[in-house]
């Protein structure tokens, strides 16, 4: 029998030394010196950008409804500054080419109307439209997503409910199908729950089985579920066609190939796995959460005064307030970053959910498990199947170090009982207790500092563990 040969690499579409192609889009009331609204990557065909995917973006970030807003051109033969930008439909092929183009508003002159901007996905509301004529739930999405329908979903087996019932539904990743290394990945972010409240999404949970299946987790690998959070790609409906009419496609799209070769080769405009079970609308929040960001919205980046869009969180209503750029920032959050129970809860007060035997998990939202994802900037660190780590942790809690029943900062002494006591475990001996006759010269020193406060203790000594080998995969290692 012979050695199976090595796997053959992925082709490298993308050079990682060259700067990805990108489209800007510019606000047409704002000086030459401003910066660009929104900046995207042109990864399709002949460095091409999907029609839709732009006009879509603008929308959201200037808070637009889809019918009014519009992509031009500057016309520089045109006489009066009505007719100095040029409206440019979408190409027969549904595929924008060019360097620059300005998003302008109907029925308003471009160079003058400084429309407000929203500057970050907490202050941007999602489209809400009502119920269609079956009871589901709706949003006002634009045409590509309003026309997207994805397959039908079985009946759901009655004894999995809560998070395994996403892994039930989706058994490999929704992107690659394999079936090693998956987890749940959230399609609004953990961190984002308080938007999602207030932005009242839970009514998705009205579509069949959305208390069951959990319509805002998608199964990823946990390499992709990593590009997906760090927002390299997302979701899209996306219309292969020359009629505008046409049903669209649901595909992945490359965000931010910078620094990835692989990316655009593996991943973009690639069709998924069969997606069932999850609602639209949460792709579609997905797709406006991952445009926030400072690569693709550097609009604010100057000390221009600028019109912004933000929602108050106490009126319930949205204004105008007129900001300089660099005070922009501080307005950006107004929800806290909501954090799971996962992280503070006992290995033995685990969710049942978790273990796939069909109870709920009790929060009753039925939009995220146990994991988290903490989004840090851009990227991101990833949690796995909530399993308690394995090894030292990263930072020793007060449980460690002789926490007594009282929830107060242990003394000196226990904090060296503790520290004896794992340095003894680690090497396999015998653990005895700490006393001052019994620690030697340098431990004498420290108990007499302790007692009059004169002398400072030594640094404890960290003793460093290898990473447990394919701690990777199961999702343990957290370094």
């Amino acid at each position: 029998m012979a050695a199976l040969p090595p796997f053959t690499p992925p082709a490298i579409t993308h050079d990682p030394g060259i700067a990805s192609r990108e489209i800007c889009f510019r606000h047409p009331a704002y000086p030459s010196s401003a910066p660009d609204l929104l900046v995207l990557t042109a990864a399709d065909s002949d460095g091409g950008l999907d029609f839709d995917v732009a006009l879509v973006s603008c929308c959201i970030v200037a808070d637009v409804r889809w019918d009014d807003g519009y992509l031009a051109q500057k016309d520089v033969a045109g006489g009066s500054s009505n007719q100095s930008f040029r409206r440019i439909d979408r190409p027969p092929d549904g595929t924008l080419r060019g360097r620059e183009f300005f998003f302008c508003i109907a029925g308003r002159e471009p160079s003058s109307f400084k429309y407000p901007v929203i500057p970050s996905f907490h202050h941007w509301r999602f489209p809400h439209s009502g119920f269609d004529e079956a009871g589901e739930a709706r949003g006002d999405l634009p045409p590509p997503w309003r026309s997207l329908r994805l397959p039908e979903l079985a009946p759901p087996r009655p004894t999995v409910m809560g998070p395994a019932a996403a892994l039930s539904r989706d058994i490999t990743c929704r992107v690659s199908g394999y079936m090693d290394a998956v987890e749940n990945a959230h399609l609004v972010p953990v961190g984002e729950r308080l938007w999602f409240i207030s932005n009242g999404m839970k009514r998705q949970e009205t579509a069949p089985f959305a208390s069951v299946f959990w319509p805002n987790i998608l199964i990823l690998r946990k390499d992709i579920h990593h590009l997906f959070d760090a927002r390299r790609f997302t979701f899209l409906p996306k219309r292969f066609g020359t009629r505008t009419a046409e049903s669209a496609e649901l595909v992945t799209h490359v965000l931010r190939p910078t620094g990835s070769p692989e990316l655009v080769g593996l991943y973009h405009n690639r069709s998924p796995q069969p997606i069932r079970g999850v609602s639209v609308e949460c792709l579609f929040a997905r797709f406006a959460w991952s445009l926030f960001t400072e690569k693709h919205l550097p609009f604010f980046e100057s000390g221009l005064e600028y019109a912004v869009r933000l929602w108050d969180e106490a009126k319930g209503e949205a204004e105008t307030k007129t900001l300089r750029g660099l005070d922009v920032g501080l307005w950006a959050r107004i929800f806290e970053r909501a954090q799971s129970q996962s992280r503070s809860a006992s290995p033995t007060k685990r969710s049942i959910s978790t273990q796939g035997d069909g109870q709920d998990d009790g929060d009753g939202e039925g939009y995220w498990s146990d994991d988290q994802d903490i989004i840090v900037g851009d990227e991101l660190e990833c949690d796995g199947w909530d399993e308690p780590p394995r090894g030292r942790p990263r930072k020793r809690g007060w449980e460690s170090l002789g926490l007594d029943v009282d929830r107060r900062v242990p003394s000196l002494s226990s904090s060296f009982m503790s520290a004896q006591s794992s340095l003894a475990s680690r090497a396999g001996l015998p653990s005895r207790p700490l006393t001052p006759e019994g620690r030697g010269p340098t431990a004498s020193r420290e108990a007499a500092g302790e007692a009059g406060g004169s002398l400072r203790p030594q640094k404890r000594v960290r003793v460093e563990e290898e990473p447990a080998v394919g701690s990777w995969v199961d999702g343990s290692d957290h370094v």
